[in-house]
């Protein structure tokens, strides 16, 4: 597992965008269910809405995929900063469901939307993924990196058996870009990552590439779940844990945490992992009722859940994020100015 504490600044978040969520299919609690061949029982449907805290999500039409959503919220990025094109020093890629395995998704999305001056790579870890971006941001910010951009994006929908509820009641797909850049103003106070890979077949597609067409079975594209109830326990005791190991790192109580931003796995859940460290309530972001589980984006999704803040001095900003695999990484930054 990597723990670091040896940061001498940090980074700001300048511009967000997301993939235009009017161009992918609402997909409502009901729906989901019927997808699946099961009647809307009222019970079920109030248990998702309740108790997993869930009522919508969107999917992917067919005809598009996890890269045509990273390139539209890069887009719409640029749209807000255009000098990004000659100013990103880098440009990150995160996301598992890709759909040109074979293809550096970041390298091709500066070559088609024209960047010149970016180094380009992609990462896969899981849920984690994003926040595992922003901590690798940051390490070429400490190198002297002065701009760069991150995406993050999946359509899980296309891997998720539709009778499979484990995955399919509460998944959906969606991307999101954000501009960073270096600064002072900010520093890193902790970060961790680390992969629990007893439990990686908890939530993986078996499938392989190039795809045999004679042998090809559906089944082998959609997520396969292997020791469900001990992996839903571990990836518990992963929230709780690596939330108190980035607090622990970083020196700081979770009382002093003012924005605490995780990825989205359940409602009620989320809450009480936050809890477990004693992050306030009102630091907590949410977006799990209108997106559900995205996937990586789903961190920086609930990121722009709220309007960009006037931050404070002495302000803790708490990224945190764990998935199936299991991986686990968080970053803690705090307001100096």
């Amino acid at each position: 597992m990597f723990r670091s504490a040896r940061y001498q600044g940090g980074f700001s978040i300048d511009a967000v965008a997301s993939c235009d969520f009017e161009r992918l299919v609402p997909v409502t609690n009901a729906e989901v269910l019927e997808r699946g061949g099961r009647k809307a029982d009222p019970r079920l449907l109030g248990f998702l809405c309740q108790e997993v805290g869930i009522e919508g999500r969107f999917f992917c039409p067919p005809e598009r995929n996890a890269f045509d959503l990273a390139k539209e919220a890069i887009e719409r990025l640029l749209a807000q900063d255009p000098s990004l094109r000659t100013e990103a020093e880098f440009l990150i890629y995160c996301g598992i469901s890709n759909p040109m395995p074979t293809v550096c998704h970041a390298a091709l999305l500066a070559h088609e939307l024209e960047f010149t001056s970016a180094s380009c790579w992609d990462l896969k870890s899981g849920c984690s993924t994003a926040v595992l971006g922003l901590v690798q941001a940051l390490e070429w910010f400490e190198r002297g990196a002065r701009r760069g951009v991150l995406v993050a994006s999946e359509t899980f929908s296309k891997f998720t058996n539709p009778e499979a509820l484990e995955l399919a009641a509460t998944s959906g797909d969606g991307a999101c870009a954000i501009a960073l850049s270096a600064t002072d103003a900010w520093r890193a106070r902790g970060v961790v990552h680390g992969t629990n890979p007893t439990y990686f077949k908890s939530a993986y597609v078996p499938g392989k590439y190039p795809v045999d067409v004679e042998r090809w079975r559906q089944s082998d594209y959609w997520f396969s779940f292997d020791a469900k109830p001990q992996a839903i326990t571990a990836i518990g005791e992963a929230w709780v844990k690596s939330l108190a190991d980035v607090l622990q790192v970083s020196e700081l109580p979770g009382e002093r945490v003012t924005h605490y931003v995780s990825h989205q796995i359940d409602a009620k859940k989320n809450r009480q992992f936050a809890k477990s460290g004693q992050v306030p309530d009102a630091a907590i972001y949410e977006n799990f009722r209108r997106f559900g589980n995205m996937g990586c984006p789903t961190v920086l999704l609930n990121y722009q859940s709220r309007p960009l803040p006037t931050y404070a001095k002495g302000d803790v900003l708490l990224f945190h994020a764990v998935g199936g695999g299991i991986s686990h990484a968080a970053l803690c930054l705090e307001r100096m100015r």
